[in-house]
């Protein structure tokens, strides 16, 4: 924030005294001025050039709570003084006291109604506080007294952009650009919305016009990187990003890099962009899955790795010595992968080639503990085998034991897991090959003894593996008294359902999405539909959530992040699932969020509403999908906001058939069942009419079992939804979908700027059927 003018106030001062400070202030010599201030307000107590002075010099050094004492004292002695009004707005604003830094823009405006500045930085703190018709009436207001203000008009158009009014907004920035051609930030801007309204050539050319007068504005550099992907240059989009991250990293770029990556080699160790995907898969930069699904196509093309994959390939379904399987380098170049190894601890891999790898190398870890005898000695250290094991063994709890194993293998174990068991009896020395065998075949905490191993001192590899296997086992069986329940749970597919995620808990997340700075939903949902009509969505400073079959809560802990204000309700008929939610919302430390067991048919006995009601995968999986939603509304306040997530029947045509084929056969959604007929899938030629099964739920027990084997599914049209929000009062916000669709629909119906129209949806999915594969996501308002 900008300080205020130098306020020359008569006093006892002599002319030139004055006149030397203002010369300094005009050399920027903040450092003598303080001094000199301070000198004056010595020598002349009651003038309150002195005191001004000094107060304007701190705030220019941005020292705004010494700022406050002088500003003070020559307000007392000059009280008219609207410029000292208007910097003690000023210093108050930079210390986030907002309510008393607009009282004193007021002041200032009370004094003297024309200060454009006093108007100005009233708007400023109207805008931080979300008050943003109030603001852009400010901004007016001071345009209409001085029109040409380019920092004005950039304001105010930002301004309209978060109020959803993006066509007037562009006006503005034109405007502005017009009285300052070179304004960087204006030029970006103007481009993030010509983009927003599908003009995406303009932006690009405002993107390169703002990069080519600051290199390093990061606004430019996503705009153009975003631009860029929406093309399928993701490899210009990826120079975009990392000369941005080269400068300095924001939650959009790491989110971008992740999206550039697809379909990239792998980069040479030491690198860079290595160590960034990395991170992106340790911190997460997205979700887990969606980083994983990026890497695993590299690790596929890796040299080395590639040739263990293709040697897996080749022998399946047999299996390979170590030997055979590593080739000539050994385990430890395989081993030595951090980008393996990050990739395994990140999320279940969600390929076919490197699960027949890893299927492989767990043999080739089963085979060596069988053969390892129980007084082997260990240093204590972690060599690269032990953690590569150690990473695969945890792999093998995140997709919930989905490998296949052979008779052989299934005998094996049972070996290996009663010698552990008899050791930890007797308290005999157990080496880590055998833990990290048995981990690897099924969760530890099923053998007998196991809560011994908790302690005995481990290399830092297997610790972790302990404490996956043991302690978050231990933390959700001890928190399954402390969830209340809110409903009875009395409907036959409810207790279904109920029986299928108390078995297999969905989905088995490891590390949750990144969000950035927590807003308003009025303002996440303009800029998710920017030309939405969203003028009366609740934008409040709190906010009142209802997730509506939570699951293991990754979606609720991303929804208590991303709202500000927010408190979350998420109930689910799981206790298992929500004791894994309530376990991870402890590990991260989030406050906000109340979890709960509940029949979702019944949550209007517990006599509340909610601003927001999500419910995403969960109504298609009632006996009558319609019933559910229906049962929902009355939480919902008027006005009030719900994202629902459907399953579409012409996406999931292929799914179907899949799903007809296990029906014909009786198979249940036993971990046997799953495990066995996922092998008879990727071992038959690829037969077009299933459709693209192969998503990343195929590959993890819980996973799959939730697409191909759930107890009860329903799918939907888009016009049957339609017909559903007619009926019961419900008006379409938006509809989620990647930005190339959103483009593709556009073109097509120009006329639905706001895209909102579901028949027209329907339209475009026939044409195009497998846009919504995952399930229809959108945002209705209730009357």
């Amino acid at each position: 924030m900008q300080a205020g003018r130098l306020q020359a106030v008569r006093g006892q001062l002599s002319q030139a005294e004055k006149q030397d400070v203002t010369a300094l202030f005009q050399g920027g010599r903040l450092a003598e001025i303080v001094e000199r201030a301070t000198n004056l307000t010595a020598r002349y107590p009651a003038d309150p050039f002195g005191w001004s002075v000094l107060s304007s010099a701190l705030l220019h050094q941005g020292r705004s709570e010494q700022a406050l004492p002088p500003l003070r004292r020559a307000l007392d002695l000059a009280p008219r003084e609207a410029g000292l009004h208007c910097n003690l707005g000023l210093a108050l604003l930079a210390l986030g006291r907002t309510e008393e830094a607009m009282a004193g823009f007021r002041r200032a405006l009370e004094i003297c109604p024309g200060s454009v500045a006093a108007r100005n930085k009233l708007g400023n703190a109207l805008e931080a506080v979300g008050r943003l018709d109030e603001a852009a009436a400010h901004y007016q207001m001071s345009l209409e007294a001085s029109p040409d203000q380019p920092r004005t008009l950039y304001n105010l158009a930002n301004t309209l952009v978060a109020l959803g009014r993006p066509g007037e907004a562009a006006v503005r920035y034109r405007a502005a650009l017009a009285l300052a051609p070179d304004y960087v930030f204006a030029l970006a801007n103007y481009g993030v919305v010509l983009a927003g309204l599908g003009r995406a050539v303009e932006a690009e050319d405002y993107a390169r016009r703002a990069l080519r007068l600051d290199s390093g504005l990061a606004e430019a550099q996503i705009l153009l990187a975003n631009i860029l992907l929406l093309r399928g240059d993701a490899a210009g989009a990826l120079r975009v990003v990392e000369a941005s991250l080269d400068s300095g990293e924001r939650p959009e770029t790491r989110r971008l890099f992740v999206a550039c990556l697809r379909g990239l080699p792998a980069p040479p160790d030491g690198s860079v962009r290595r160590q960034r995907i990395l991170r992106a898969l340790a911190e997460p930069w997205g979700r887990s899955t969606e980083v994983a699904a990026a890497i695993a196509p590299m690790l596929e093309a890796d040299a080395i790795l590639g040739g263990c994959v293709r040697r897996a390939l080749a022998a399946w379904p047999g299996r390979l010595s170590a030997e055979a399987l590593y080739g000539a380098t050994g385990v430890a170049a395989v081993a030595g992968d951090a980008l393996l190894l990050g990739l395994l601890d990140a999320a279940p891999i969600a390929s076919p080639g490197l699960e027949r790898f890893l299927t492989l190398a767990r043999g080739c870890l089963l085979d060596t503990a069988l053969d390892a005898g129980p007084c082997i000695v260990e240093d204590g250290g972690a060599d690269r085998e032990t953690a590569f094991y150690a990473a695969l063994a945890r792999q093998c709890r995140v997709n919930e034991y989905v490998f296949a194993v052979t008779a052989t293998e299934a005998d094996g174990v049972r070996d290996l897991t009663g010698r552990l068991a008899e050791a930890l009896a007797r308290d005999l020395p157990v080496p880590s090959v055998w833990v990290l065998a048995v981990a690897a075949f099924g969760p530890l905490h099923a053998v007998p003894q196991a809560g011994r191993l908790a302690k005995r001192s481990w290399p830092a590899p297997v610790a972790a593996v302990l404490t996956q296997q043991l302690a978050e086992h231990a933390e959700e069986q001890r928190l399954r008294g402390r969830i209340p329940r809110l409903t009875p749970i009395e409907d036959d597919v409810s207790r279904l359902v109920r029986r299928q995620y108390e078995e297999n808990p969905y989905p088995r997340w490891v590390r949750p999405a990144p969000v950035g700075e927590p807003v308003s939903l009025a303002a996440h949902l303009r800029e998710r539909f920017p030309l939405g009509d969203l003028a009366d969505v609740p934008a409040g400073a709190t906010l009142d959530v209802l997730i509506a079959g939570c699951g293991t809560g990754q979606h609720s802990l991303e929804t208590a992040r991303v709202f500000r204000g927010a408190s979350v309700l998420a109930v689910d008929l799981s206790l298992t699932s929500l004791c894994y939610a309530r376990r991870k919302t402890r590990e991260l430390g989030v406050a906000n969020i109340e979890y709960a067991q509940a029949d979702l048919l019944r949550l209007g006995e517990i006599g509340r509403r909610f601003d927001l009601v999500e419910s995403s995968g969960v109504l298609h999986h009632l006996a009558d999908p319609a019933a559910g939603w229906r049962a929902l509304l009355p939480l919902v306040r008027p006005g009030g906001v719900m994202r629902i997530g459907l399953y579409s029947r012409l996406a999931r045509r292929g799914i179907a058939r899949v799903r007809a084929m296990i029906a014909a056969r009786g198979l249940d959604g036993s971990g046997e069942n799953i495990r066995a007929f996922r092998q008879e899938l990727l071992d038959t030629p690829w037969e077009p009419s299933w459709g693209r099964y192969l998503l990343g739920d195929f590959f993890s027990v819980s996973g799959c079992r939730d697409l191909l084997f759930h107890v009860q599914e329903h799918c939907l049209s888009l016009l049957e939804i339609k017909g559903f929000c007619l009926e019961n009062g419900l008006r379409v916000l938006g509809v989620e979908v990647d930005p190339p669709v959103l483009a593709g629909y556009r073109a097509r119906f120009p006329q639905d700027a706001a895209a909102t129209d579901l028949s027209n949806w329907h339209a475009f999915e026939e044409d195009n059927p497998d846009t919504f594969l995952e399930m229809y996501q959108f945002w209705v308002q209730k009357s």
